[in-house]
């Protein structure tokens, strides 16, 4: 018989799991990958529909996922040899980790001087690289089998060749999931020219709030700018999410701008408190809200949320998330480790195992969080090394693989603590301390968890959703 996979399909190898069977829907779009051991994933290369295949031969987790494939329509059988894979069809084994995509800064200058960056790119200190060393990095993405890139500064849209970085990554297959832009710069002409080039990403906005956007940005006439490209990025049907930093001078605006975002058909709101590195290390004493007036402020918002129909989808720093719509809302701060799971095969971030940030000055480093910490110039150049070897060895990889029992062994305390299975340690990035030491618990987790609580969210919500006349999720 002769068994080949029905949609375009490739196989990533050598990675953490260490080998992955990834579906690819067309030239660019992908979904995430399924993990396989090396028997099936060297097995199932045959499945090309041009050799015959004795699959009763294979092992029984190669047969398993076979017969798995074929009930859900993943594979087509045939007694006779099947057309040939294109060559973007074929199965790829990738020299590195893998990653589900990378966060890539462009650049480190920007238009804006935001009092909370956390590249310091007021300060202008990051370089940006030449267009022949960014077309570098595109080449290696693509070697290393990556299909999503997120692109960030800075600001993207300050660098003049910035096209021609767009046409690098979409002649290599790779997408560019979300643009993030302060907004000032985007124009009618930048959405056509990543139209042609088949990009479509969702932009995710900087915004405020209303009457303070420009305070934070630094810069006047932002708000007016952003309100622009709102409506331009409405009237051409585009996805877009916004990112609010909240503090003490913007806290009572949430509300209104919520509904004004709304009414832009903004699907998401996604509000953090600015990390005190970077810039805003100058300004968070004044500005920085504590755990309890964050808490004062979210819980406040949650009952205006439901009361106004859940207008987009929400995300309040680690507290609460709902979708647009719907009650079934999450606290993301809550996980739900077992209190006897074994903390040493427990990644301390489950994100960075599956995303990398590279920088602009094209070091390799888990999240953008590290990029402005002690720990920025120990992690390695793209530019340097070959981008897979980075991902699966060195300081890079050693920081990657941390778990959770590294963090414990560092301190007992967290050890012993009863919120340990719903904390987990939190952010890895929050608790870095200024010598570059990233094993220290998160504080504002571990406060929530010990000072505010689960429950208190959920009994705010519930009353909430309750007093809107909305049904709770399941009933």
């Amino acid at each position: 018989m002769y068994y080949r996979l029905k949609e375009p399909w490739a196989f990533r190898g050598w990675g953490r799991s260490p080998f992955a069977l990834q579906a690819q829907y067309g030239e660019t779009k992908h979904d995430r990958p399924n993990f396989l051991s090396k028997e099936p994933f060297l097995e199932l290369l045959y499945c090309n529909g041009e050799e015959g295949v004795d699959i009763d031969a294979f092992s029984e987790r190669g047969q398993r996922v076979i017969r798995e494939l074929l009930a859900h329509e993943g594979m087509e059988e045939s007694v006779e040899p099947m057309e040939p894979l294109k060559p973007w069809q074929r199965y790829h084994v990738y020299p590195s980790c893998y990653a589900e995509n990378v966060h890539w800064s462009i650049t480190g200058k920007c238009n804006f001087n935001c009092r909370h960056c956390l590249v310091s790119a007021p300060d202008a200190h990051h370089p940006q690289l030449p267009l022949d060393d960014c077309l570098r990095i595109v080449d290696e993405m693509a070697m290393c089998g990556i299909k999503r890139t997120d692109i960030t500064g800075g600001e993207p849209l300050t660098r003049k060749d910035f096209e021609e970085i767009v046409k690098a990554l979409s002649e290599r297959g790779i997408d560019i999931g979300v643009l993030f832009t302060n907004a000032s710069l985007l124009t009618a002409d930048t959405l056509d020219m990543l139209e042609r080039y088949h990009q479509y990403p969702t932009y995710q906005l900087s915004f405020d709030g209303l009457g303070h956007h420009d305070w934070l940005r630094g810069v006047p006439g932002a708000e007016e700018q952003a309100d622009a490209a709102f409506r331009l990025l409405r009237d051409r049907g585009l996805p877009v999410i916004v990112a609010m930093c909240i503090h003490r001078g913007n806290k009572d605006s949430l509300r209104a701008t919520a509904n004004y975002l709304a009414s832009y058909d903004v699907r998401a709101l996604r509000l953090n408190a600015p990390q005190e590195l970077g810039v805003w290390k100058r300004y968070a004493e004044e500005y920085a809200l504590s755990e309890d007036e964050a808490w004062e402020v979210y819980s406040a918002y949650i009952t205006d949320y439901f009361a106004d129909g859940m207008p987009l989808d929400i995300e309040l720093d680690g507290y609460f998330s709902c979708k647009k719509g719907e009650t079934d809302y999450k606290v993301s701060y809550v996980h739900h480790a077992r209190p006897d799971s074994d903390w040493s095969k427990i990644p301390y971030c489950e994100s960075m195992r599956y995303n990398i940030y590279i920088g602009p000055e094209g070091r390799l480093a888990p999240c953008m969080g590290f990029s402005d910490t002690a720990l920025g110039e120990r992690f390695p150049s793209v530019l340097e090394h070959h981008l897979g070897e980075l991902t699966l060895k060195g300081y890079y990889f050693d920081v990657v693989q941390t778990k959770i029992a590294d963090l414990l062994a560092r301190n007992p305390e967290c050890a012993a603590c009863e919120y340990l299975p719903v904390c987990c340690g939190g952010c890895m990035v929050q608790g870095i301390t200024d010598d570059g030491d990233y094993l220290i618990p998160d504080t504002r987790c571990c406060y929530f968890h010990k000072h505010i609580g689960e429950a208190a969210v959920r009994e705010v919500a519930d009353a909430a959703i309750a007093a809107a006349g909305l049904a709770k999720a399941g009933e």
